[in-house]
């Protein structure tokens, strides 16, 4: 090719190709970023899922975790991308259809294929579990638990037959993908990619991001509440940035120190954030890949207070900024973080967590080597 890089195909949801939004978009940026910078000439192939009635139908009589079943038109797009841009990788983000992996094995024997993998779903299903039972909440039948999550993991070891490998976003996801029987996996650490904030911290006031229909997120904010009750003096203020909306309403009427903001596009983000003495991260569960708004707080230059789940995935120095290890250490955490008086003593700090974090460049360096790319 004239470019005199390699080509490959970046298949993913329409979604996820989005230039706002949550942790997935910013994941698919990153891995789109240090793909592109291992020389890599990416081609994007986005797909919708059908939403026919019979499709709506077997997914109510029959619940799983992952649609698996090819959306329409899709073999054969990537069947032409690659003969089209002489693709010698194709890249899934997120989805895998073992159907379609198959077929793309039989007839691009040569054409390696590699999830980009956002987390393995099953970890987060047990966790789920975990929570419901230990809070009272499980509203479904075992028998119903059952095929849910048997038919998730024998899925995702059917996903593993037909790929090469498997990129990854923490350590831990490593060792679960060789137990799913991936060929080969790697962690790629995560990367700074956001701008640091003009700050102008509000005494008393701290912030979170999050997923809040996500069960390990909503966990961790409910066990930090209920931790800072009683304890939290009379300025503080949790600001909390997510959806779904109702979820946020309903965890500030609980508490009432927590004040929901809702959804926020990334400018209006920025400019709520520079108000925040420090962005929280309640994280108590190894829930699956990692977070990546935790990035983002840190290339904003945010002092952090999180803990030692919660900063799976990233390249961190415990002696540089110290993390909670119980959900009482880290509410001491936030509450001595709170205060704007130490700010840039405490962003100094995550200075130190950016300066020692790998570039885009060094992660491209790992991405040749393991796939064996010039």
């Amino acid at each position: 090719m004239a470019t005199g890089r390699a080509h490959a195909l970046h298949v993913g949801h329409n979604n996820t190709f989005c230039a706002e939004g949550g942790g997935v978009q910013v994941c698919c940026r990153e891995y789109a970023a240090a793909l592109k910078e291992a020389g890599l000439e990416l081609h994007t192939v986005a797909y919708e899922f059908g939403a026919s009635i019979y499709r709506r139908l077997v997914n109510r009589l029959s619940p799983r975790l992952s649609d698996l079943r090819v959306p329409p038109g899709l073999a054969e797009r990537i069947e032409c991308g690659i003969r089209d841009h002489d693709a010698t990788i194709v890249f899934f983000n997120q989805n895998v259809f073992p159907a379609l992996s198959r077929r793309l094995k039989q007839v691009f024997p040569g054409v390696k294929q590699v999830l980009l993998s956002h987390g393995a779903e099953a970890i987060d299903f047990c966790l789920e579990q975990r929570i419901r039972q230990r809070r009272g909440t499980e509203n479904r039948s075992r028998d119903v638990v059952e095929r849910m999550v048997g038919r998730e993991i024998l899925d995702e070891i059917e996903q593993r037959r037909w790929i090469d490998a498997v990129l990854t976003l923490s350590p831990f996801e490593v060792e679960f993908e060789r137990l799913l029987g991936a060929r080969d996996a790697i962690w790629l650490p995560r990367t700074i990619m956001d701008a640091e904030l003009t700050s102008r911290p509000t005494d008393g006031r701290v912030g979170c991001v999050s997923t809040l229909n996500h069960p390990p997120n909503l966990d961790g904010l409910e066990t930090l509440f209920d931790e800072l009750g009683g304890r939290v003096p009379a300025h503080f203020r949790f600001r909390l940035v997510g959806q779904p909306r109702a979820r946020g309403e309903s965890l500030a009427a609980r508490y009432p120190f927590v004040e929901y903001v809702g959804p926020l596009p990334d400018s209006d983000l920025r400019a709520e954030a520079a108000t925040w003495c420090c962005f929280v991260h309640p994280m108590f569960v190894p829930a699956k890949g990692c977070s990546t708004k935790l990035g983002v707080a840190l290339g904003w230059g945010l002092p952090i207070a999180t803990t030692e789940l919660g900063v799976r995935g990233y390249v961190w120095d415990f002696a540089i900024a110290p993390v909670a290890r119980s959900p009482s250490e880290l509410a001491s955490l936030v509450l001595a973080r709170c205060s704007s008086s130490r700010f840039e003593e405490r962003r100094s700090a995550t200075r130190g967590i950016v300066r020692i974090t790998p570039s885009i460049g060094g992660i491209a360096v790992d991405i040749r080597r393991f796939l064996g790319t010039r």
